[in-house]
This record gives C-alpha cells, structure tokens and sequence, in this order.
C-alpha cells in the first residue's frame, strides 16, 4: 500500500493498538469489500444478460423474416406446380379429344414430357426448402 507519511503514521498508530474494537473494524471492512465485489458480479452478469436478450431478440426478428420468406418461396413453388399441373392437364385434354394433328400431337407429348420434368425439378426443390426448415 501506498500511504502519505501522515497515513502511514497512522497506520503504524493503529496496528498498535489491535484490540478487539481493529478486528471487528478489519472484518467489517473485508464484509464490505466482498459485498462490493458481489455488486460488480452482479452488474456484469445483468450487463451480459442485457445484451444476450437483445442478440435474442435480434436473432427472434431474423427467425421471423426467414419464416416470411420461406412461406413465400413454398407458395410460390406450390403455385408454380399447381401452374403446370393445369397446363399438363390441358395438354392431355387435347390429345384425347385428336383435336391435333400428328405433329401438334407429337409436339404437344413433348412439351408435357418438359412440364412433368419441370413439375418434378419443383417439386424436389420443395422437398428440399421443407427438410431444411425441419432441420
């Protein structure tokens, strides 16, 4: 300890003097000093948990806007599906109705062969965004 010469006069007074008045002054300083070191525990554990709520609320907010997103993608692949399920029906509808001739015929199989490609390569996509959300 550092002590002006007046201080440490003092102190060399008082270590003279040790009696059971200086004992129950050196207990009652070390109570405080631990109370004191709990208080600046306590404070940075509250100062860490204020700013692990406010990370958690953050990453709440990034949960959610990836909900919103993964939503509106898993629409807007069942609606694409839905789309060209229509359209295959429509292609089917034609070509047994022999509304087309041979080579609309064969171009019209062709063309749903691509929109059941289509279909399948959506479809996986779907499976895809959905077992990564489960995850």
């Amino acid at each position: 300890m550092n002590f002006l010469p007046c201080q440490a006069e003092m102190v060399v007074e008082i270590e003279k003097q040790k009696g059971p008045i200086f004992e129950k002054d050196q207990k009652f300083l070390y109570i405080q000093q631990m109370i004191e070191q709990k208080r600046n525990l306590l404070l940075q554990k509250q100062h860490y948990l204020k700013k692990a709520s406010k990370q958690n609320h953050f990453l709440e907010m990034v949960k959610s806007d990836y909900d919103k997103y993964y939503n509106y993608i898993a629409q807007q692949k069942s609606e694409q599906i839905q789309a060209l399920e229509l359209l295959n029906k429509y292609i089917q509808d034609l070509n047994t109705t022999n509304k087309l001739s041979k080579y609309n015929i064969e171009d019209a199989k062709a063309e749903q062969q691509k929109i059941l490609g289509e279909i399948g390569s959506i479809k996986k996509g779907l499976d895809e965004l959905m077992s990564s959300k489960n995850i």
